[in-house]
């Protein structure tokens, strides 16, 4: 997961100012939603876009700017397999991204009855 992220802020700050943050074509989130599980983002990803260590990164409430995230989705940086644009639009893109950046956050783990342990 580490390398994961360490690999994409390289390729980032390496791109420099082609990574500024541009607004991309509106996005439908609940289009995004169905998308989401019709492609199978969730299956590494999770339902909540919470990732997982083996599988993907959390990509719930991205902070990629659209075109980082088409860019990831379009050349990604490990196992992930690339979503081209026959597969994926630009719109349906930006409907994945718009659902991905509306998800809640995810809960305090301390706010988890099950998850605390007694001291």
């Amino acid at each position: 997961m580490k390398h994961l992220i360490v690999a994409v802020t390289g390729v980032m700050l390496a791109a420099g100012p082609a990574w500024a943050q541009t607004s991309g074509p509106a996005g439908n989130a609940e289009n995004g939603k169905k998308l989401y599980a019709q492609v199978g983002c969730y299956q590494c990803h999770g339902l909540a876009g919470q990732g997982a260590r083996m599988t993907g990164p959390r990509v719930s409430r991205t902070e990629f700017p659209f075109d980082g995230f088409l860019y990831q989705l379009r050349h990604p940086a490990n196992q992930m397999p690339p979503y081209e644009a026959a597969v994926v639009s630009d719109q349906e893109a930006a409907d994945l991204y718009a659902y991905l950046r509306q998800m809640p956050a995810p809960r305090d783990p301390n706010g988890i009855p099950l998850l605390k342990t007694e001291r």
